[in-house]
């Protein structure tokens, strides 16, 4: 009972609300989406340049405002929704009805944030002196937002947070101005690093992946591979890790990841004879694995390109083969216990036709895109909004119950406006970005005109609101995350535990990362990854880096890159690892499993994962862009290094599941998983043993009688 309550808590129970609270919600989310396409993605601006263009110039669409404006603005609209939404406690009695407090918390929470947006100019001007009003509205502020994101996230992070910011006053003796100073005025706290990514970056791939999921193209992709796969051995499962891999690139979240695929594989995979706690275990790790993997990484990956001072390309390529290795992992594991299992594929004429899926197979442009625009170094804001203009054009056009005529009258007007912008010479940003905002504008506009097409500019509303809800998490997470950055770097924190770390390792880098990997393990334990990864990186890294440079000498920028990698994966990784495992409480959740079984299995599943961040960062060459010179050797050492961890895995996972084709002896199981540890150090020899050991054991399985 204790496990199936916890289990729910996992999806966060809202208010439902109704009359002005429901309008208000709506609007705030509205604004969001409004503020960042036409303020931080530059909206607005693209739409005055390519205007004077032809003589036409409305100085109010040249408006600019500072991005710690635009944060403060955003973080304003978020607590008016989270105190209207999220109940002070979860109980039937608190989401029955908004109390007065709530509405005045979420008034004062709002006042508190844009006050920061209406002083900004003055700020300026008068940096580094603080007044009462000042401190007044921080306090307020900084306290509101714990609270949010208490009633959000649980009080992991809002504990976290206060102890930093307890001992960050302690150590500037109390001295307020000095404090909010640092924590609200400037950019070192609330307003710093991780916001400022979120605002800029991420919440572009929130509104993408909302859009993908409410025009269909999330429900294509899953029923897709459930077509492709599921007639296969351990179809359900294989095609819930596909699905999985490709929402979860666009979508960045673990738990909203299982909770959008998993509807859909958590019942097909147990109607085709999965146990109820491996089911509810596939899916949380092929989500989590979402995001590890380009193009679209988890909301940390944006971060690090920040901390890293890097373009997010370099993170994408980097993160590649690291991913391949964790879905290389996830699939042997699926096979192998499929096979167990000994489960029957699905009937073939239960399944939808895969001719169906492939004359919509232009339905999945908008990922190759975003792919290729990152690639090629396109920012990812606009990236995103590009992507979402195609997306609306494939829904458009894959829509059967429309006349052609409004296919037609939507794609040709698109069409003729983006061709005028080409023709006018705009620039290739300016373009991307008026792309999305006239994509969203001609549906809804032709959504009202004609009447059949009003469930398409109902869907882009739904969005937008939706993106707005959906955005609450990650924001309050990195405004709580810049609070401990910027304690840590006002009080110098970070050095003093870097060199304690480094102390306690006593020049075993091997030891340092299992401390690294700890932390992360144990922070993610009731943090979300995006908090946990800006700690981690901000505690860790440093020490980790400073150790790969000077014990091993290891370039800095590689071991800069390998560091922040190894932390940021097992910040994700903590989504699965027990005992609190958010994405297996999820999955557990749908599946109606014993959440133990469900997580423990779900750990075990991700084992590439656990394994991987040691094997690049002892081998940073897989991580590619830290290659300085391609040639041959260089190609095949690569492909090497990528076949021999997938090769240790295999050792290990026949070990841990205990099937080749057919039940292994316990003595071999033991065998076959020391040598799948001993290739961890992708030593030829250790290999080499390992290969042969498992050929051999498959001649004599083979060979033996059932």
């Amino acid at each position: 009972m204790r496990n199936e309550k916890n289990s729910k808590s996992v999806i966060i129970k809202l208010r439902s609300v109704y009359g002005i609270a429901r309008y208000v919600t709506i609007i705030a989310s509205v604004l969001i989406a409004i503020y960042e396409i036409c303020f931080l993605l530059g909206f607005n601006y693209a739409l005055y340049s390519v205007l004077e263009r032809f003589g036409i110039k409305l100085r109010v669409l040249a408006t600019v405002f500072d991005t710690q404006q635009g944060q403060a603005f955003i973080l304003a609209m978020i607590l008016i929704m989270t105190f209207l939404l999220y109940p002070i406690r979860r109980k039937i009695q608190y989401l029955k009805k908004i109390p007065v407090y709530d509405w005045c918390l979420a008034f004062l929470g709002a006042i508190s944030a844009l006050y920061i947006f209406y002083i900004f100019p003055d700020l300026i001007i008068r940096a580094g002196l603080v007044n009462p009003y000042d401190v007044v509205f921080g306090v307020i502020c900084i306290v509101l937002v714990l609270e949010a994101t208490r009633r959000v996230l649980g009080p992991a992070l809002p504990i976290i947070g206060t102890v930093f910011l307890l001992y960050g006053l302690s150590f500037v003796k109390f001295d307020l101005e000095a404090f909010i100073d640092h924590m609200y005025l400037s950019k070192e706290g609330i307003f710093s690093i991780p916001l400022f990514a979120m605002v800029t970056y991420v919440f572009a791939f929130v509104f993408f992946g909302s859009f993908l999921l409410r025009v269909g193209i999330g429900r294509y992709i899953t029923e897709f591979m459930i077509s492709t796969f599921g007639s296969k051995s351990g179809g359900p499962a294989k095609s819930a890790v596909v699905a999985s891999a490709l929402m979860g690139t666009v979508s960045g979240s673990s738990v909203a990841n299982v909770l959008t695929t998993g509807t859909f594989t958590i019942p097909l995979m147990k109607k085709s004879g999965y146990p109820s706690e491996i089911a509810g275990a596939v899916e949380p790790t092929a989500s989590t694995g979402g995001q590890l993997m380009p193009p679209v990484m988890g909301a940390a990956a944006f971060i690090m390109a920040e901390f890293l001072g890097r373009p997010y390309r370099d993170i994408m390529i980097a993160a590649v083969i690291p991913a391949l290795i964790y879905y290389s992992g996830v699939y042997i594991f699926i096979d192998l216990e499929t096979k167990r299992l000994k489960l029957k594929p699905i009937p073939k004429e239960m399944l939808t036709p895969l001719k169906r899926f492939i004359r919509s197979i232009y339905m999945l442009a908008p990922i190759p895109l975003i792919a290729y625009e990152l690639l090629i170094g396109i920012p990812p804001q606009y990236a995103a909004l590009s992507s979402l203009s195609i997306a609306l054009v494939v829904a458009w056009l894959a829509k059967e119950n429309l006349k052609l005529t409004v296919k037609l009258a939507f794609t040709l007007i698109f069409s003729s406006l983006i061709m005028g912008m080409l023709l006018t010479g705009a620039m290739l940003e300016q373009i991307l970005v008026l792309s999305g905002g006239i994509a969203i504008l001609l549906t809804i506009v032709i959504g009202l005109v004609a009447k059949e097409a009003r469930f398409m500019s109902k869907a882009v509303i739904e969005a937008v609101i939706e993106a707005g809800r959906t955005s609450i998490s990650v924001m309050l997470a990195a405004s709580v995350a810049g609070m401990i950055q910027g304690v840590l770097t006002l009080t110098g924190l970070i050095t003093s535990f870097g060199y304690m770390l480094v102390n306690i390792a006593a020049g075993n880098l091997f030891l340092l990362l299992i401390f690294a990997m700890a932390f992360s393990l144990v922070l993610g334990m009731g943090v979300p990854t995006t908090a946990n990864y800006v700690i981690t990186s901000l505690v860790c890294a440093p020490a980790v880096v400073y150790a790969a440079h000077q014990w091993y000498g290891v370039g800095m920028e590689i071991a800069m890159l390998a560091a922040h990698m190894f932390v940021f994966y097992f910040g994700i990784l903590a989504d699965v690892t027990p005992p609190v495992a958010l994405a297996a409480y999820a999955g557990s959740a749908l599946a109606k499993s014993d959440f133990w079984k469900t997580a423990i299995n779900a750990s075990k599943y991700a084992l590439a994962g656990y394994i991987g961040p040691y094997i690049f960062f002892t081998h940073p060459e897989m991580l590619l862009i830290t290659v300085s010179e391609w040639n041959i050797e260089t190609i095949f050492y690569i492909v090497y290094c990528y076949i021999a961890t997938v090769l240790a895995i295999y050792l290990i996972a026949t070990s841990i599941i205990g099937w080749l084709t057919k039940p292994l002896p316990r003595y071999i199981r033991i065998t076959l998983g020391a040598l799948g540890v001993l290739a961890i150090s992708l030593n030829y020899i250790t290999i080499t043993i390992g290969l042969a050991a498992l050929i051999i054991t498959y001649i004599v399985l083979r060979k033996k009688k059932t």
